[in-house]
């Protein structure tokens, strides 16, 4: 049995023996081809146009559309104000009637302060103003058409008459020699005393008596006046609809006069600031709209509000002023955020950047299909990019536009392509 099985081993190895040459006899006779040879007869096909690449490219049919040019910039949110409340009389504080950070009206009472004795001031001042208008007005009655002076001087002119007429018939008498000259005397004294009534009357300081009680008045209103604006100023009011972002006292503290109160932010508007240069100013208007990115805050719409009309001289730039509503209060002031204001229109092609190439002296272009299917290089302006895709401009309507797999292609090559949804 052994030797059995040892020439059964020695059979097995002969065979392979003699297969081995045999396989490195028929490479010497047939040679095997080089990878490169087999790698060329599988790239490049025969045709009656000649020789044209195996590999099948993807391409679309060029469809412009109008796109919208736009400046990209980048700036930082700003409040449309910020305004320091602050007391206006000294007082102790009493209530505070909101919290930080909420929304608040025009007129809404943020602070009281204690009144102290202003309201019993108040009281006393109003009652003295009622005095003294009672006496401002008797005096005006007096002096009016039918009022006691007035009547009284009417009186006085009437006697003087009288009492002159009897004076002259007097001196008649005497010299008739009807009266005594002690009776004339007597006339005499009458007139000058009715003389001395009506002169009293007609040039009583009427003048001088209406201002004084007018002066006396208007003094007290004055105190009326300036009582009652402390009152006011006990209740620290907003001047105008806003966020209220901070408290500068606490309940029971004592404020001095112009002390800071709060801190009212114009939340409702926010306005963003962006360095536009020299070259694209002119294209952009007041009013324009402007798409706003806030990264993960998202996006917004806002306006052109203000455009500069002298460059910062740092960067040779013109800033814009961009507002955008913020009434639901999500954004912030001093958020940073990029803006894309549109400066005009153009005919444009979506492209995947992919698609794209770069010359030396990075110029942009692409791969086209002539009419003879031979690839072609056209040079392409970039419009703008928007999320994986590129806007471009400088090819035609019609156009066969080389996409997945133009790269291993070169300028004058025929070229295999398969029509794909450009998704334009």
């Amino acid at each position: 049995m052994k030797l059995i099985r040892f020439k059964t081993s020695y059979i097995w190895a002969t065979v392979i023996a003699i297969a081995v040459i045999a396989w490195m006899v028929s490479g010497q006779i047939m040679p095997m081809k080089t990878s490169a040879e087999k790698n060329s007869e599988s790239k490049i096909e025969s045709t009656e146009l000649g020789e044209i690449q195996a590999i099948t490219v993807n391409a679309i049919k060029v469809k412009n559309r109008i796109t919208p040019l736009l400046v990209r910039a980048s700036g930082v949110t700003e409040t449309l104000f910020e305004i320091v409340i602050v007391a206006r009389r000294k007082g102790l504080i009493e209530k505070i009637n909101f919290s930080e950070g909420v929304w608040v009206e025009t007129g809404d009472e943020i602070v009281e302060l204690d009144t102290g004795t202003l309201e019993s001031d108040l009281e006393a001042a109003q009652a003295d103003r009622q005095a003294a208008n009672a006496v401002y007005a008797d005096t005006k009655k007096r002096y009016s058409k039918n009022g006691k002076i007035s009547v009284q001087l009417r009186s006085a002119r009437a006697n003087l008459d009288s009492k002159r007429k009897t004076f002259e018939i007097s001196k008649s008498l005497v010299k008739q020699g009807v009266q005594t000259e002690l009776a004339l005397s007597l006339k005499r004294a009458l007139l000058r005393a009715a003389e001395t009534r009506f002169f009293e009357f007609k040039y009583l300081p009427k003048e001088l008596e209406l201002s004084d009680s007018y002066a006396r008045l208007k003094s007290i209103d004055s105190t009326v006046l300036r009582l009652q604006e402390q009152l006011n100023f006990t209740k620290i009011k907003v001047p105008q609809r806003g966020w209220l972002e901070e408290f500068n006292v606490e309940i029971g503290e004592f404020v001095d006069e112009n002390k800071p109160i709060a801190r009212l932010l114009g939340l409702q508007t926010l306005t963003l600031t962006i360095p536009i240069a020299q070259a694209n100013i002119g294209k952009i208007s007041i009013g324009a709209e402007v798409d706003i990115d806030f990264g993960s805050m998202g996006t917004r719409k806002g306006k052109v509000g203000k455009i500069a009309a002298k460059a910062n001289k740092a960067t040779r730039t013109f800033n814009v002023e961009i507002t955008l509503d913020n009434t639901d209060a999500r954004l912030r002031a001093g958020m940073t955020a990029e803006a894309e204001v549109i400066i005009g229109e153009v005919r444009a092609v979506k492209i995947s950047p992919a698609h794209l190439n770069v010359q030396d002296d990075g110029q942009l272009t692409v791969k086209i299909v002539n009419e003879k299917n031979r690839v072609k290089i056209v040079p392409v302006e970039l419009v703008r990019t928007a999320g994986n895709f590129a806007f471009i401009s400088g090819i035609e309507d019609g156009m066969i536009l080389l996409t997945a797999g133009q790269a291993f292609l070169s300028t004058g090559e025929l070229v295999k392509y398969s029509m794909i949804d450009g998704n334009n």
